[in-house]
């Protein structure tokens, strides 16, 4: 087995393993290596850049022939060991106890809306087919440079009828050049892929996050909508504002900044993170979601990020009657707000608890909304018996 490669198998039948092997082929390898490839029905990967969509998606095909394949890149993969800053995270579903049909949506960027939803009602009419009546729920990958996440859930949303639906968007280690995803030997960008899954174990998903509102508001008066940027808040100048607020310089905003202190937006009496993603020359504020002019954002406060993700994954602990494992998308602003608060260590050996594989996301996908600065998921609950 390669160095730096682990492999788990959980209960449920499903194996997970995580490699930083160096090179697409090496780190295909290192994987063949540590699962039972005849298990094996359909593999979901989430990986670096690093290693070249087209490279990894070409090793992929010649090492697992016949292995149906999903996955995206990522900015940072998670392991029940640690976070890998740079490697490749494979969940194997096995022939046995899951049933999973698949597609893809195109040109996101462009998306035909009705053509969506009548892709999402096909692949329900194909679960139908291959099903055996246990809990469905839909995983989507979306591109994180599309800026169409929004859309496209909407879409998704529609044809899945009530299908409780998590995923996360894709992302490039923060680099924001291009992210890209993977199905059935083919390489697609400005797409999405839909995973519609039916599970004869208790599933549940969830979203988690760590933030409370203040009494600070701001109110959205000039976007650039599709581009997902805010020019002004209260009628000054975005970054402006936002910082007076904080009692920073606008010109000394970060990542970081943004990840301590989110702006959310109420929806329904509850309030969900609309995540800055950079600074503009202009001092107009980029988000990895779409804000319309008009919206009230409010600043938000954090809590403890680790009590709060311990609540979370213990509540589906007892929920579930023992969790087998969480498949997780976790924003990447929330990592940068575990390194600033030195709680890293603390998170890692959460999810190796609960046994927590997924990666770090440019948003996150919660039934119909596109978040930011939330931990969403699947969490998978233990087979009946001893």
């Amino acid at each position: 087995m390669a160095q730096g490669t682990r492999t788990r198998s959980h209960r449920c039948g499903i194996q997970t393993a995580w490699t930083e092997a160096a090179g697409a082929d090496a780190a295909v390898a290192a994987l063949a290596a540590s699962l039972d490839v005849g298990r094996i029905a359909h593999l979901v990967i989430f990986f670096s850049p690093v290693y070249g969509v087209e490279a990894l998606n070409a090793a992929l095909g010649r090492t697992f022939p016949g292995v149906r394949v999903a996955g995206c890149t990522s900015s940072g993969e998670i392991s029940p060991m640690a976070g890998l800053d740079r490697g490749l995270v494979a969940i194997a579903f096995p022939h046995e106890g899951f049933r999973i049909a698949s597609t893809v949506l195109e040109a996101v960027d462009n998306l035909d809306a009705e053509r969506a939803s009548a892709s999402i009602r096909g692949l329900r009419c194909t679960m139908e087919t291959i099903g055996r009546g246990g809990q469905r729920f839909a995983i989507s990958l979306i591109d994180g440079l599309a800026n169409a996440e929004e859309t496209v859930i909407a879409a998704i949303g529609y044809g899945l009828d009530g299908v409780p639906l998590v995923g996360g968007s894709a992302g490039d280690e923060l680099t924001f050049s291009e992210t890209a995803l993977i199905h059935d030997g083919q390489v697609h960008r400005r797409a999405a892929v839909l995973l519609l899954i039916e599970s004869d174990f208790p599933v549940e998903i969830f979203k988690n996050d760590n933030f409370e509102p203040t009494g600070v508001k701001f109110v959205v008066t000039e976007t650039d909508h599709e581009q997902r940027t805010v020019r002004e808040l209260n009628a000054e100048p975005a970054a402006v504002e936002y910082a007076n607020a904080l009692g920073l310089d606008p010109d000394a905003l970060t990542p970081t900044s943004f990840a301590a202190h989110p702006l959310v937006v109420r929806v329904g009496g509850d309030y969900f993170c609309r995540s800055i993603r950079h600074l503009n020359p202009d001092r107009s504020l980029s988000f990895h979601c779409a804000i319309e002019s008009g919206v009230v954002l409010t600043l938000a406060r954090q809590k403890d990020l680790v009590e709060a993700t311990r609540e979370e994954l213990a509540r589906l602990d007892a929920r579930l009657g023992g969790v087998d494992l969480v498949i997780g998308f976790e924003c990447v602003l929330r990592r940068l707000d575990a390194e600033i608060h030195q709680a890293r260590h603390s998170i890692a050996e959460l999810y190796r608890h609960y046994n927590v594989v997924g990666f770090e996301t440019y948003g996150e996908q919660y039934r119909s909304m596109h978040l930011n600065q939330t931990f969403t998921g699947i969490a998978i609950g233990r087979p009946a018996g001893p």
